[in-house]
């Protein structure tokens, strides 16, 4: 199967993986070698990235909105890191990526892109959305108030 074509089922088949109250994300792509999906503000988005030079395909949850948002969610992700892991799995990891930019995320070696691939990505993401999606809707109000000390 061809990048874009494996990219582009993606969706459908993670919609049936979900429940209900989570299958009506917004699909932004496929553009080149990715796809994201977010739940009304792209800046935080779930992505599946075919890194081809790597020999990575990365599954993950990245958070790219404004420096201090995504320092907070960093934080109040890494408090409930140890409850997390044994559901998302010990290879996710939870990072600040660049000086503004973090994610929780998976890379997993690349395979062919064929159905049997596409349904691991799938499964994965599907983990992930399920594990991290109510705890973002949990915390956006939360994070959108002022930080007082």
């Amino acid at each position: 199967m061809k990048l874009q074509e494996f990219l582009a089922e993606l969706p459908e088949l993670l919609r049936s993986q979900l429940p209900p109250d989570l299958q009506e994300f917004v699909v932004l792509g496929p553009r080149g070698s990715l796809i994201q999906f977010h739940f009304g503000d792209p800046h935080i988005h779930y992505e599946v990235w075919i890194q081809r030079r790597r020999q990575l395909l990365e599954v993950g949850l990245h958070f790219e909105g404004g420096q201090a948002s995504n320092l907070r969610w960093l934080e109040a992700l890494s408090t409930l890191w140890p409850a997390l892991i044994p559901i998302l799995g010990p290879e996710t990891e939870l990072e600040q990526w660049t000086a503004s930019w973090t994610r929780v995320h998976q890379h997993i070696p690349l395979a062919p892109l064929d159905e049997d691939f596409l349904l691991e990505v799938s499964t994965r993401m599907s983990r992930l959305m399920r594990a991290l999606q109510p705890l973002v809707e949990e915390g956006v109000e939360a994070l959108e108030q002022p930080v007082t000390r």
